[in-house]
């Protein structure tokens, strides 16, 4: 059964400060309890290293890239619509992204602007996603429920605003997304 609203907030509170300024010391109380959830995590690193070896078994013609980051609050893998380097550019992405802190997930996309071959500004779509996105965001989704017996969040609920700091989002724009994926989803390898 998936939390509730409520044991979600909770978590957010749990294990990020509620003030930007509290965020900056290492030794605060949720900063200890993140990182010490994040040397589990690690600990279990192989359930991972399988669910992306399995994802690209499933997507043969797509690349694959680590973008998980320890400042944040969930296992990330970026799922580009190419293969090859160097890669040639892509008109959108993918991100399957799983809370470290709850048995949640969410599979949102990316669309870039380019100079040229350059890659610049990437912009964020959350479910709904748009139809090119569609197919392989269901597969993503079906080997993260399959592989860590995870529930989508729904939109609505990753949109709540929660009283917490994360990394430089502050509140009250900081929401449950922020607080159980990550607050700058757009930076990917």
């Amino acid at each position: 059964m998936p939390p509730s609203t409520n044991e979600l907030l909770t978590l957010a509170r749990h294990y990020w400060p509620a003030s930007y300024e509290e965020s900056l010391d290492d030794a605060h109380p949720e900063h200890k309890r993140r990182q010490e959830r994040w040397e589990q995590v690690r600990q279990q690193n192989e359930r991972w290293d399988a669910f992306r070896r399995q994802l690209g078994m499933l997507l043969p013609d797509f690349t694959l890239a680590e973008a998980s980051t320890t400042s944040q609050a969930s296992l990330r893998c970026a799922v580009y619509p190419a293969k090859g380097i160097p890669m040639k550019p892509v008109p959108w992405a993918l991100v399957g992204c799983m809370s470290i802190l709850a048995p949640v997930y969410t599979v949102y996309g990316l669309t870039f602007d380019y100079a040229g071959r350059k890659r610049g500004k990437a912009h964020l779509h959350l479910p709904p996603l748009p139809a090119p996105m569609s197919d392989t965001s269901r597969i993503i989704a079906r080997e993260l429920e399959a592989h860590f017996h995870v529930t989508p969040l729904p939109p609505e609920v990753a949109a709540l605003p929660v009283p917490v700091a994360v990394e430089w989002t502050r509140p009250p724009q900081t929401t449950l997304f922020d607080a159980l994926f990550d607050s700058a989803p757009t930076i990917v390898p």
